[in-house]
């Protein structure tokens, strides 16, 4: 019989449960070991975890090479109130003098609600993320998070200050006007009884001065080397036609429905790239202020919210060839969901020290594009196109635009 024991820097010993046939990796996994932190032995012999395959008479001895107490982590101290027939548990790591505790509570669909909501407008109002006369342009694409942004607005509105908003739904692509997800932003914008505005690819080529239409050079994007692009590129154009809009109508704020998940996601993108990146959940660029509303709330919190409060909002379609993204995306997405789990509200810890992090920051260094005319942040420690934003540049070096 197959025996995996586990001998921590704390003096322990534990037994892991195992089968013939398992990869040693899997054994690790399942018990919340990363493979980093251990040597092992297999009947004396040092092994490496990735290629060993638990046979049936194997005894492994798995060492920790670090003293720390992993079981901070694997069995943390939780405390936990409960409540009957909950379909959400909240949990946060309190760090109280060194000694960390996850501390949860359980919703029932009422108080699931009000909790959102409740953090929403807690959000909102601490932060001045949204003033009282502020002129919004938010965009509207009828995915979970805008469709919850505007339903939030519409349930919270009398706890917040008066707003003039108008909501920008922009099209040109099909992965943008997918039927379901299309009639998902125009029901929020009605229910909320907010204008909406409907920006066209023939905009969009005309602010980025395209040779032939929108959809085709997305197309040939998709089709090249710069595929790894398509989704920088598409969220680059959608931003640029809500300045436009914004611009156009005498607005000072543009409000994105990017949730903590998206925010969390890029700050792991600018740990391991080093690329700037503005403040959250509020940021000053280009004579506009840019808006997070829902920072604090995930994106598994937005789709519950609105499966209790508007289920006929929560049913956009599949996304397609250009609103999918690169391997690279998935795995800070994938980490991200990983962090959440090992560190409950690691978005409160990160958002803070971020915070804290802009004051000692060397200030930004602006450029107006003399394309698109966006103005974008130059990066430190690369060659930045003379007076072109990355998309632009990126156009014109494909020959896509009319201008060189």
């Amino acid at each position: 019989m197959a025996s995996v024991y586990y001998h921590t820097k704390v003096g322990t010993t534990e037994e892991l449960a195992a089968t013939a046939g398992q990869p040693l990796v899997d054994v690790l996994r399942r018990n919340g070991i990363p493979v980093n932190s251990v040597l092992s032995w297999r009947d004396g012999q040092v092994v490496s975890e990735d290629t060993t395959v638990v046979g049936a008479d194997d005894i492994i001895e798995v060492r920790q090479v670090r003293h720390y107490d992993l079981n901070v982590m694997r069995r943390p101290k939780r405390q936990v109130y409960g409540v009957p027939n909950p379909v959400y548990t909240k949990s946060i790591v309190f760090d109280d003098k060194g000694a960390i505790e996850v501390r949860g509570e359980q919703f029932d669909a009422a108080a699931f609600i009000q909790y959102v909501e409740e953090a929403f407008v807690d959000s909102v109002l601490s932060r001045e993320v949204m003033r009282d006369g502020d002129h919004v342009i938010v965009g509207l694409s009828g995915g979970r998070d805008s469709v919850a942004y505007l339903t939030l607005l519409e349930r919270t509105r009398d706890r917040l200050p008066p707003l003039n908003m108008t909501a920008v739904t922009i099209t040109g692509l099909p992965d943008w006007e997918e039927p379901a997800t299309f009639a998902a932003a125009r029901a929020s914008g009605e229910r909320l009884g907010i204008e909406q505005v409907i920006v066209t690819a023939a905009d969009v080529e005309r602010v980025f001065r395209l040779r032939g239409t929108f959809v085709d050079s997305m197309n040939e994007i998709v089709g090249d080397e710069g595929s790894h692009l398509t989704m920088v590129i598409g969220h680059q154009v959608l931003r640029r036609m809500l300045e436009e809009e914004a611009h156009a109508r005498g607005a000072g704020v543009v409000a994105f429905g990017f949730n903590a998940d998206d925010l969390l996601a890029s700050m792991v993108t600018w740990m391991t790239s080093g690329f700037r990146m503005g403040g959250i959940p509020t940021r000053q660029i280009g004579g506009l202020r840019y808006i997070f509303p829902l920072y604090r709330i995930t994106k598994k919190e937005l789709t519950l919210y609105l499966e209790l409060v508007a289920p006929e909002l929560n049913r956009q379609g599949t996304p397609g060839r250009f609103t999918t993204g690169p391997d690279e995306r998935s795995l800070a997405y994938g980490m991200t969901d990983h962090l959440l789990d090992l560190w409950p509200g690691i978005d409160y810890y990160m958002f803070s020290a971020f915070e804290n992090m802009q004051r000692y920051m060397f200030p930004f260094m602006e450029a107006t594009c003399r394309v698109c005319g966006g103005v974008y942040l130059q990066q430190e420690g690369v060659a930045n196109a003379p007076d072109l934003c990355d998309v632009c540049d990126f156009f014109a070096r494909r020959e896509l635009t009319t201008v060189s």
